[in-house]
């Protein structure tokens, strides 16, 4: 009996219900890694979460590995946790426990920039080629975990197929489930900076003769953190212990006066009050601060209670006392016009990330802390203040800390003058910018890149273009540009609608992105128009084989809103240095050749040496 054979409708169907199928798996495999990173970011559910994935995936091997610095300014990837298949052995990923970033320059561009990097075994370069062939690998896929907006690891997955063409969806939901990860990663920091913040505040209170306590918009006393407790009336592990009840009168009614402005500004307050004892008259500031109820569901307040009666006396020292106080958490240093440190407060480590090394800050000068690009900024800085161009001035530099990693400071400066003008010290209150200035790093991305596909807009592309030519220029390789047009793409916007449009260009700039390497860059230009640079091509006919693949990529057919959208694409290609000798030229020529195809018929790729031959 012979059997017809199916009609190409069902083809299509069976290829539907596989994706289907996949992306079940998937989903399944993801809320189960979800629940397990929610119940508890240990290595036990981190290793089950990973077998999850691989099995979802298809792998043999599924690790997470973090950063971790090396020596001297080099970031190695540290293996954390992994789950190799029954029989995968031979794969030996667990055996590479550290990865030195600098020795694999593409898997490491591609992940300190948020990209996922997928490849085969042949398509990588040498040096990571070298890496994964060792180990038995044959297709790989390393996504970067980002915290904070900072690569902080990868989670690799790791298999033996000669082949592994991964589905849109597939990398998604890897995607997602990487971001989960970094999540558990950032609570798990968190958690353990809570457990240690609270260590750190017993034992510095139990050190002093300060008193610290937490109190409601009720005045009731729910935590008292002192070894000092002359200050109460009252045993502080007494029941509904209040304000009014637990302290002297002067000191309840200061506290509770200033409560409401406190709760309704969210800023902190000092307040001053006086007691008279046995001793004498005493001098007491209360610092307050609102925070969150344990629960979340108030405001409380946090108050410390500090015997200041030897300051006030000392008059002279009574105002740099309240400044100092009133900018806890910043960083204050006195120096001389030089920049020689003369005294730091206790900001100055914790704006560092450091304790104490043994080398203290006094007496050396604050450039020897400054990062060598920016101190001809300071010192310029410095230099106005001492010749009386201003009286205060702020900058802006980076720091050196103990981690490793450059801080952002943002610096303001005072000049102290004698009474015949010159100067005799300065102040500076130093401040860490670093978060802003990401944000502002961030920002800068985005005015990049093309708000619809993503994809780097016409000034990322100059620059690109300009340093494919120098590269191109020092290496003598080509370096090939193509204009890309959407044909009857009003026909399309006319037909279906402006979002159905917006929806046709982000499946086309995803497909045509497939087909490219990951040096090369595809640039939206506007409206139906894209831009496609390849780098570092030895041979013309490479080039070609590219241009038929973003051909064929834009003839697949696309459903929009149950509407079937056959596109054709009409690219123009030119190629440096064959066709023009710089970066204006080639753009010129290229989008030249790409409307000489669209005259000869759309659907087709031109060569810019084809035609003019």
């Amino acid at each position: 009996m012979i059997q017809k054979p199916l009609p190409a409708a069902s083809f299509g169907f069976h290829v539907v219900s596989a994706e289907v199928s996949i992306y079940r798996r998937y989903l399944d495999a993801l809320g189960r890694v979800t629940n397990l990173l929610l119940e508890d970011a240990n290595g036990e559910n981190w290793s089950e979460a990973l077998e999850l994935l691989a099995d979802a995936s298809r792998t043999q091997q599924c690790a997470i590995y973090l950063n971790n610095p090396g020596q001297g300014e080099q970031t190695q990837a540290v293996l954390s946790s992994s789950w190799h298949a029954t029989g995968a052995q031979d794969m030996n990923v667990s055996g590479l426990n550290v990865l030195d970033y600098e020795s694999y320059s593409l898997l490491s561009d591609t992940l300190q920039i948020g990209m996922v990097f997928t490849k085969n075994l042949t398509e990588l370069p040498p040096a990571e080629f070298g890496l994964f062939k060792g180990m038995n690998i044959s297709g790989v896929m390393c996504i970067p975990l980002l915290v904070g907006g900072e690569m902080t690891g990868f989670l690799g997955l790791f298999g033996q197929r000669e082949k592994h063409e991964w589905l849109p969806m597939e990398i998604d939901i890897l995607c997602v489930a990487a971001n989960n990860f970094a999540a558990a990663l950032a609570r798990q920091r968190v958690e353990h900076s809570l457990r240690a913040s609270e260590s750190r505040l017993k034992v510095l209170v139990g050190a002093t003769e300060d008193v610290v306590l937490e109190f409601d918009a009720d005045g009731k006393i729910h935590h008292v953190w002192s070894d000092h407790q002359a200050l109460l009336l009252q045993d502080a592990t007494a029941g509904d212990l209040t304000l009014s009840s637990g302290f002297p009168p002067e000191m309840a009614h200061g506290l509770l006066k200033a409560m409401p402005r406190v709760l309704s500004t969210g800023r902190s307050e000092i307040v001053e009050f006086s007691l008279s004892d046995a001793l004498g008259d005493r001098f007491l500031t209360g610092r307050l601060q609102p925070v969150p109820s344990e629960d979340g569901s108030k405001t409380h307040l946090v108050a410390l209670i500090r015997d200041v009666t030897t300051q006030i006396q000392e008059e002279s020292r009574r105002q740099t006392m309240l400044e100092t106080l009133d900018m806890l958490e910043e960083a204050i240093v006195d120096m001389r016009p030089d920049g020689k440190l003369t005294n730091v407060s206790a900001g100055w480590n914790k704006l560092l990330g450091e304790q104490r090394t043994g080398i203290s800050a006094i007496d050396h000068s604050l450039l020897k802390f400054v990062h060598q690009e920016d101190q001809a900024n300071v010192i310029e800085t410095l230099s106005s203040l001492e010749r009386g161009q201003v009286h205060s001035a702020s900058t802006r530099f980076r720091m050196h800390t103990q981690g490793g990693d450059p801080l952002w400071v943002e610096a303001r400066l005072l000049a102290h003058r004698s009474p015949h003008g010159q100067v005799t010290c300065m102040r500076g209150i130093l401040r860490d910018v670093t978060a802003s200035y990401l944000e502002q790093t961030r920002v800068t991305r985005m005015a990049l890149h093309d708000a619809l596909t993503q994809l780097p807009n016409r000034v990322l592309l100059q620059d690109h273009l300009g340093q494919a030519i120098i590269r191109a220029q020092r290496n003598r390789t080509k370096v090939a540009l193509g204009f890309i047009d959407l044909d009857r793409f009003k026909q399309i916007n006319d037909t279906l609608g402006h979002q159905a449009g917006d929806a046709v260009l982000l499946t086309l700039s995803q497909r045509l992105h497939g087909v490219l390497r990951e040096m090369d860059t595809l640039c939206r230009w506007g409206g139906d128009e894209f831009v496609v640079l390849m780098p570092d091509f030895i041979l013309e006919a490479d080039i070609r084989v590219v241009a038929d693949r973003l051909m064929e990529a834009g003839r697949r057919t696309i459903e929009v809103e149950s509407e079937l959208v056959h596109p054709t694409l009409s690219i123009g290609f030119a190629i440096y240095p064959t066709d023009a000798d710089d970066a204006e030229s080639l753009m010129t020529v290229a989008d030249h050749t790409m409307f000489y195809a669209k005259r000869n018929g759309r659907d087709n790729v031109q060569f810019y040496r084809d035609i003019e031959g």
